[in-house]
């Protein structure tokens, strides 16, 4: 009777492990293809890195010459009709200024230094703007404009545009991959974004005073090229 029990048992073991295997879903089949979307704009705005250092005896003055020469390129750029929020400071430092003399390293007093961003909107309809906070700013002694980055102040209908391209270039693929298998495409089960930096065309000007030059005719013009937005895009399809 125990037997008889046992071999019922076993029986309905390997009627439940033949179920599992002859009820397992087929392999589905999928394609993974990869798109690039480069959207490009002319520039509208401009960033200016500003920077003023100045030694002195003690701390105290020098922050007190840094103070003053900061205050007046505020209230130049702020006459210019740029609103204050669009003007940060991106570095303030203090320490020990040396100067190399004699073969050797001689304290000559305290240095105060700082930078600023400034940033320009609506050069295309107001390009006389930047010319004249340029033109300004390094009357003032010792003050340096040390980069101009160009740049568009809303990027999103751009980067719109550059997800729909991206989508589309690896639908493209994918549809082509799928007929050379012999097979249709299906619906998109997976996306990944992958988000290029947005690169600004920037010209490094060093000391503008050195090229004052350029900013003295008013038919002086600094291109500023296109910039672009890149997104790419990992894609699986169904293939059916």
């Amino acid at each position: 009777m125990k037997q008889t029990i046992f071999i019922g048992l076993l029986l309905i073991a390997l009627a439940s492990c033949t179920s599992t295997t002859v009820q397992e879903e087929k392999q589905q089949n999928t394609v993974s293809v990869s798109g690039t979307g480069l959207v490009q704009a002319q520039p509208d705005m401009m960033i200016l890195q500003v920077s003023f250092s100045h030694t002195a005896p003690t701390t105290k003055e020098a922050k007190r010459v840094l103070n003053q020469t900061m205050q007046q390129i505020v209230e130049i750029v702020k006459t210019e009709g740029i609103d204050e929020k669009h003007i940060k400071t991106t570095s303030l430092n203090y320490s020990v200024a040396y100067e190399w003399r004699g073969n050797r390293n001689v304290r000559v007093g305290q240095r105060a230094s700082q930078s600023l961003a400034i940033q320009i909107t609506d050069i295309q309809n107001k390009p006389e703007r930047f010319s004249a906070v340029i033109d300004r700013i390094t009357t003032i002694e010792k003050v340096e404009i040390n980069n101009i980055a160009f740049d568009i102040e809303n990027k999103t209908d751009l980067f719109r545009q550059s997800r729909e391209l991206a989508f589309q270039k690896a639908q493209e693929k994918a549809e082509q991959y799928a007929k050379l298998s012999g097979l249709q495409l299906g619906k998109a089960i997976s996306i990944t974004e992958n988000t290029n930096c947005d690169v600004a065309q920037t010209r490094s000007l060093g000391n503008l005073k050195m090229e004052a030059a350029l900013f003295d005719s008013d038919a002086a013009v600094i291109p500023s090229g296109e910039q672009g937005v890149s997104l790419d895009v990992n894609v699986t399809f169904e293939l059916e």
